[in-house]
């Protein structure tokens, strides 16, 4: 179906073409006012007029012609091989018959010989020109139009990829989480019914930052901030005393953006390896930090190699991903074993 919006734009650019040779033949006019092309004609605005006349005819005939050929040929199934051929070929078969028309219209005006060979066919070959190179000119354009909306579309396809997978890392994350919290609750709660009930409070908040909050693509390091101090008061709950914790706190901006739960599994981890290390009492220091550029977790703990079960291990796997989606070339972050201490640093830059 042909567009009315394409039909307008057709006429409003032959209107335009049509204008060139008016204003050539103007300059010519009053530049060159002896310029022998004019002895041809009975006036000079009949030279004006024929001009124009075959330009507007020839420019709405090759965007008649093209239109047809991409309805026919369509990019998306056709050639460029077989279609610009066949295009050409197409627009250039009318041009001719409407020159040969319009010569003949317009012979009993003109002082040339109208049957002339030679002037009807330079006229033809002129006309044939005219039509392929503004045919290529519409061709272009065309093409142009569909490399931007290819981009377009590439970018949005792009953007929803990966808000996909950035959907199914968090709710790989939800669960993981769940299940380690809940299982610890659930042990506390056995033991002292009263720090049962404080978790319970502290785990409610931690939820509902996760099921709100986090949510959003990016939130203040304050409400990150909060979420993790609700995190650790948890575990130290839990573990008692055989943690010692120290923090490390120098955060003098704390509106600074940040992806949501970029943190916990750092932490998290640290917890979770430093208890199994089977350590009567073993030491986690977790640091935050922040300047003008990036953001900085550092957390040590105190381990003993342990036999790894199989399960487990996605925390600082879906980490990796997002970081990857979400900060490309903007993160650092490293581990490393030394001497019976697990070191973890993320760093990010929160600004370009």
């Amino acid at each position: 179906m042909m567009d009315k919006a394409y039909w307008l734009a057709v006429l409003r650019t032959s209107l335009f073409i049509a204008l060139i040779p008016v204003a050539f033949g103007l300059i010519q006019l009053f530049l060159f006012d002896n310029d022998d092309r004019f002895y041809l004609y009975n006036t000079w605005w009949q030279w004006l007029i024929f001009n124009a006349g075959i330009t507007f005819l020839l420019t709405v005939s090759a965007s008649a012609v093209g239109m047809f050929v991409h309805l026919k040929l369509p990019y998306e199934k056709t050639s460029y091989a077989v279609r610009l051929p066949v295009l050409l070929v197409a627009v250039a078969v009318p041009a001719g018959l409407i020159m040969y028309a319009y010569h003949m219209l317009w012979c009993p005006h003109l002082v040339l010989d109208c049957f002339s060979e030679e002037n009807i066919f330079t006229n033809i070959t002129l006309a044939v020109v005219i039509t392929v190179v503004v045919s290529i000119f519409f061709e272009g354009s065309h093409l142009f139009e569909m490399w931007k909306k290819s981009l377009v579309q590439e970018s949005l396809l792009r953007e929803e990829n990966l808000k996909s997978q950035l959907e199914v890392l968090k709710s790989q994350i939800n669960p993981h989480f769940l299940f380690n919290t809940l299982n610890s609750i659930y042990i506390q709660s056995g033991k002292n019914p009263e720090l049962g009930r404080e978790s319970i409070m502290h785990f409610s908040e931690l939820l509902s930052y996760q099921l709100y909050d986090s949510r959003e693509k990016y939130v203040s390091l304050q409400s990150e901030m909060e979420y993790l101090q609700n995190y650790i008061e948890l575990e130290k709950m839990r573990q008692g005393e055989a943690v010692d914790l120290t923090t490390e706190i120098d955060v003098p901006d704390k509106e600074i953006r940040v992806a949501p739960l970029l943190f916990t599994p750092i932490i998290e981890n640290a917890f979770k390896y430093g208890l199994a290390s089977g350590l009567d009492r073993y030491k986690l220091h977790i640091a935050f930090r922040t300047d003008h550029k990036f953001v900085t977790l550092v957390c040590k703990n105190e381990f003993r190699p342990v036999p790894r079960s199989g399960k487990g291990g996605l925390g600082l796997e879906n980490l990796k991903k997002r970081l990857k989606l979400i900060y490309p070339d903007r993160h650092h972050f490293t581990t490393a074993a030394i001497d019976g201490e697990f070191m973890a640093e993320l760093k990010i830059q929160h600004a370009e």
